[in-house]
């Protein structure tokens, strides 16, 4: 009795669903509609940035990229993530990063972490170095200013602007994400711009970062939330501003 074999061979024959339903040289859409091939785009875009923020991070670690290049960049891409999410129906297919990274088995570690907290490194944890202006998210790095007195004396001005200017948002009644997140991010930078060490109320500014991107773009802070805000910031001004004299 012959037995046929258990596992195709190169000898058997058996038909594709797939063949049998489409002719092999016709192009298989994702999408049928406009609206669906924006929506696949916008998806592509959050994974090529995933990625790009993950060799990033890894290039800064390493310590293979400039400070204020690594600023500017990741800065770029994490803006650009936020912005991409503002769109609805993207939002929507997207859920969160967890049921992203599931869905499409994406791992880069460091670039999830940098997406969780929402602001550079460099901003989270900031290293002494040389004066630089402050890098603002997605501009060119300013060229240093001649004298390093003069240098500080720029930074400390703008890190008490951007105080008062973040005070005042929240007196005008600025609670949402996309109105805050941005205006935070600003402070900080500009606070390690005139300083590396830590300082009263320090803590505070960056676990409000990370409580801020963890919203959505158009969620909004309570009324509690935004009192404590205020009043963890006016301390943080009153400390930052005894290191000035």
């Amino acid at each position: 009795m012959n037995h046929q074999p258990y596992a195709p061979t190169a000898y058997s024959s058996y038909p594709s669903p797939l063949a049998a339903r489409a002719p092999v040289d016709e192009e298989i859409r994702l999408y049928r509609t406009t609206a669906q091939r924006d929506l696949y785009e916008s998806l592509a875009e959050i994974y090529s940035i995933i990625i790009t923020l993950d060799f990033v991070e890894r290039a800064y670690v390493k310590d293979t990229i400039a400070q204020h290049e690594y600023t500017q960049i990741c800065g770029r891409l994490l803006a650009q993530y936020n912005t991409i999410l503002k769109n609805e129906e993207v939002a929507a297919e997207f859920q969160d990063l967890d049921v992203f990274r599931r869905k499409y088995n994406i791992e880069y570690p460091s670039a999830v972490s940098r997406l969780r907290i929402g602001v550079p490194a460099t901003v989270e944890v900031p290293v002494k170095d040389s004066y630089s202006a402050p890098v603002t998210y997605g501009q060119p790095a300013p060229a240093p200013v001649a004298g390093h007195a003069a240098a500080s004396a720029r930074a400390a001005a703008d890190a008490t602007g951007n105080f008062i200017t973040f005070m005042d948002a929240l007196k005008l009644n600025y609670k949402a994400k996309d109105q805050l997140h941005p205006l935070l991010g600003e402070l900080m930078t500009s606070i390690n711009a005139v300083t590396t060490s830590d300082f009263d109320g320090r803590g505070k500014i960056i676990e409000w970062l990370i409580t801020l991107n963890q919203m959505k773009a158009t969620d909004e802070i309570s009324e509690d939330q935004a009192r404590q805000l205020l009043f963890d910031i006016d301390h943080a001004y009153k400390a930052f501003y005894k290191i000035l004299e």
